[in-house]
């Protein structure tokens, strides 16, 4: 009988430690489970848009960059021209790592020395267009997570028919204002 009682009393304990450690078990998942609902329903609207210079490739281009630099929504290179035909060429993307879509709304570009312009050509393509110049607007939704979708292209040209006037070295930039 006494034998009894003590099983009786290690049962009763072994129930009692099992539903003590279901119970903290099951507060832990509700708990995990509401602050995931909590977490998901009040998501901070992240903003992280710009170029991606992990995407920066050259193309159809005669000479690389002296210095590039990529970061967030600028873009610059150091470029050195050596005569009529050489040209420089890349491709870069936008990508919006955030949460939200933005919009691109500018696109600026440093501006070529006047005198030069009849020897050198200059662009920026996005979109099907091209952009010579120094600043234009654009009203480009730029959703998140869209990897390739908006890709920019960026040219630098000694025009192939103009004058030999030695070498040139050349510094661009291009940057992004997102709204």
């Amino acid at each position: 009988m006494h034998k009894q009682k003590r099983l009786h009393y290690a049962v009763i304990g072994v129930l009692g430690f099992a539903l003590l450690f279901m119970a903290v078990g099951f507060t832990a998942y509700a708990q995990l489970v509401n602050n995931d609902a909590f977490a998901k329903n009040s998501v901070e609207a992240v903003h992280n848009v710009g170029f991606d210079a992990k995407s920066y490739q050259e193309s159809d281009t005669s000479v690389t960059p002296i210095e590039k630099m990529i970061s967030g929504d600028d873009f610059s290179a150091k470029i050195h021209l050596e005569k009529p035909g050489d040209s420089y060429a890349a491709l870069v993307n936008i990508l919006n790592k955030g949460n939200v879509s933005e919009t691109l709304t500018e696109i600026r570009m440093s501006p070529i020395d006047p005198a030069l312009s009849e020897y050198v050509d200059y662009r920026i393509s996005f979109e099907e267009e091209d952009y010579i110049g120094t600043s234009y607007n654009v009203d480009t939704v730029i959703n998140r997570g869209q990897v390739g979708s908006s890709q920019m292209y960026i040219t630098l040209e000694y025009k192939e028919d103009a004058e030999n006037i030695g070498p040139l070295d050349l510094d661009i930039t291009a940057g992004l204002v997102f709204e």
